[in-house]
């Protein structure tokens, strides 16, 4: 027994009578209809965008990852109250810092260095290394809502926070 409903194949049970009867199984074309109708309109969606696209090699099409191969030599510094991992010739962006524009600087609490196939781990600094840098602008990252509010009384309050930061260029890193 079948019935059209919306152009999906909708499959009407018989009432069941004993356990092991004939009317309780089912014959092949219903039991290969439910099988193949989907049950809900997300897996038609599904069957139906599997049905339409041609299938492609999934490794050909994707994108070598950007953090796949390690570089040759780096340094983890502290900067504006936060650990960064930084490269020669690479520009971050950090919490703001009270130098100007254009400006070089010295970073001098290097954490850990890689140099030349060697990693060295300070305790709590590596002795003698530096990263130098140059100050590139300053700007001003994304905003950022706080809102206030209290139930049943009559207070609603919103503010907005953009966080001052500072882009820096990392020139070199020794030991």
């Amino acid at each position: 027994m079948q019935a059209t409903l919306g152009g999906s194949l909708a499959v009407a049970r018989a009432p069941a009578r004993a356990v092991g009867s004939a009317a309780t199984r089912a014959t092949p074309f219903v039991a290969a209809a439910r099988s193949v109708a989907p049950r809900s309109s997300r897996q038609q969606l599904r069957a139906a965008a599997t049905a339409a696209a041609p299938e492609a090699p999934a490794a050909a099409s994707r994108p070598e990852p950007s953090h796949g191969t390690a570089a040759e030599s780096y340094a983890v510094v502290e900067i504006g109250g936060h650990q960064l991992v930084v490269e020669e010739g690479r520009w971050y962006t950090v919490n703001r810092l009270e130098v100007a524009p254009g400006s070089r600087i010295q970073l001098g609490r290097v954490l850990a260095l890689k140099q030349g196939g060697q990693f060295s781990v300070g305790q709590p600094y590596v002795e003698g290394a530096t990263v130098e840098a140059e100050v590139l602008e300053e700007l001003k990252g994304p905003k950022v809502i706080i809102y206030k509010m209290k139930a049943k009384k009559h207070f609603r309050r919103t503010n907005g926070h953009r966080q001052p930061l500072t882009k820096i260029l990392v020139t070199k890193i020794t030991q």
